[in-house]
C-alpha cells in the first residue's frame, strides 16, 4: 500500500488521451481551490486544470490533474497533490496526475479551463 493506505504511485505512459471536459462540482470545487495553495508552493507549475480524460484504445475514463509546468520536481507535487487528495477523497479513489506537453495542453483548453493561472 501508498501513501495514507493507498495503492502506490504508478509511473505510466499512455498511447493516446482525450479530454472529454472539466470535472466540477462542490467537491471538486474545494478540491481546486486546496490544490491551488499546494500548486503556488511550485514556482515550476503553470497552470491546472481538472479534468476528466479518456485512455485509448481502451476508452478507460478517469479523472486527472492536468498539470502544465516547466519541468522538474514531478515526484514532488504529485506526492502533495495525492496527500491532499487523500484528505478530501475516500481512499478506494484515486486521482491521475498529467505532466502535459504544450499540444496536449492546446487540446485541452477545447474542453476544460484551468483552474490554477499563474500571473504572466
Amino acid at each position: 500500500m501508498g501513501l495514507f493506505g493507498r495503492r502506490p504511485t504508478e509511473v505510466r505512459s499512455e498511447p493516446r488521451l482525450e479530454f472529454l471536459g472539466e470535472q466540477d462540482g462542490p467537491v471538486e470545487g474545494k478540491l481546486k481551490g486546496a490544490l491551488a495553495l499546494d500548486l503556488a508552493q511550485f514556482p515550476e507549475v503553470t497552470r491546472a486544470y481538472l479534468a476528466r480524460v479518456g485512455f485509448q484504445p481502451a476508452n478507460k475514463t478517469s479523472v486527472a490533474l492536468c498539470v502544465r509546468s516547466s519541468g522538474g520536481n514531478e515526484e514532488a507535487i504529485v506526492k502533495r497533490v495525492s496527500a491532499r487528495f487523500a484528505e478530501v477523497f475516500n481512499k478506494t479513489v484515486f486521482l491521475d496526475v498529467l505532466f502535459l506537453t504544450s499540444q496536449q495542453e492546446v487540446d485541452l483548453k477545447r474542453v476544460c479551463s484551468a483552474f490554477y493561472p499563474t500571473a504572466v
